[in-house]
């Protein structure tokens, strides 16, 4: 069963496909196993355009923790966090600078007690600063960030149905194979007992809908049986086009008979 924690490594793998920045999960940080939830690697590539809020200024090397709408955010994950980048500076990348590393917490809800002991600056709805240690880590809270077509990635992971099902008919997927992924995130929140009125299969009809007319007619066609092809289709429109020996194969010996029967019959009333 895939985690809330894979499958949002999962779907930023899909949203940094063509950019500069590569995506690493579950990322084996020390000796002694510590996982750490997604690292953003920057390398070649295109720029990331209109970035989702909290991403405006990714690093070359970016370290995430992620918290699901299940799980809290509180000191000792911000703790972890500071661990983690210890741990991977020095395995990863020993001779860069601490300016080349960026510390992201993201999480779905507010994290209040963890409020209450430290300052969270604003920066913008749903992205806050937090000074730790000499460092500053960018929060991102999933519930609160603007709702825009530039946050429909953050909206699906937001556990509230209405956000979840507007984020989904906004974001485009950049990979082909996403569909087990948004599939999988909708059963996971049914069984969280979110309920979601905009299903996966609404989302699947919707999307197919906005991208027909770019697909061309082989796209459109592609996969159907061929009853289904010619289904609504006149007789004059199945063989129009067709050479006579087109028009006449399958046809049985007494068909053609028939056939010539019949144009013979008409060809004498002609005359």
């Amino acid at each position: 069963m895939i985690n809330w924690h894979r499958l949002f490594g999962l779907a930023l793998e899909d949203y940094f496909t063509g950019t500069r920045y590569a995506v690493e999960m579950e990322k084996d940080v020390a000796r002694k196993r510590q996982v750490l939830d997604v690292v953003i690697v920057r390398g070649t590539g295109e720029a990331l355009v209109d970035p989702c809020d909290g991403l405006e200024d990714l690093r070359p090397h970016n370290l995430l923790t992620y918290k699901s709408g299940q799980e809290s955010l509180d000191a000792w994950a911000i703790e972890e966090l500071i661990g983690h980048y210890v741990n991977y500076r020095k395995a990863f990348a020993p001779r860069e600078p601490a300016a080349r590393f960026g510390l992201y917490a993201v999480t779905t809800r507010r994290p209040r007690a963890l409020a209450e002991q430290v300052t969270l600056t604003p920066v913008k709805p749903g992205v806050y600063r937090l000074p730790v240690v000499g460092r500053s880590i960018t929060l991102i809270v999933l519930r609160e960030v603007e709702p825009c077509p530039r946050n429909a990635l953050w909206e699906i992971f937001s556990f509230e149905a209405a956000k979840v099902a507007a984020g989904a008919g906004m974001y485009q997927w950049r990979q082909d194979d996403h569909f087990p992924i948004l599939e999988e995130i909708y059963r996971r929140y049914r069984e969280a007992g979110i309920p979601m009125s905009y299903t996966f299969q609404d989302f699947r009809r919707d999307l197919a809908r906005e991208t027909l007319p770019e697909l061309t007619p082989e796209e459109r066609l592609r996969g159907l049986p061929p009853e289904d092809r010619l289904r609504g289709l006149p007789p004059e429109d199945l063989v129009r086009g067709l050479r006579t020996e087109g028009r006449l194969r399958g046809l049985s010996d007494e068909d053609v008979a028939q056939l010539k029967d019949l144009l013979e019959r008409g060809t004498s009333r002609r005359q």
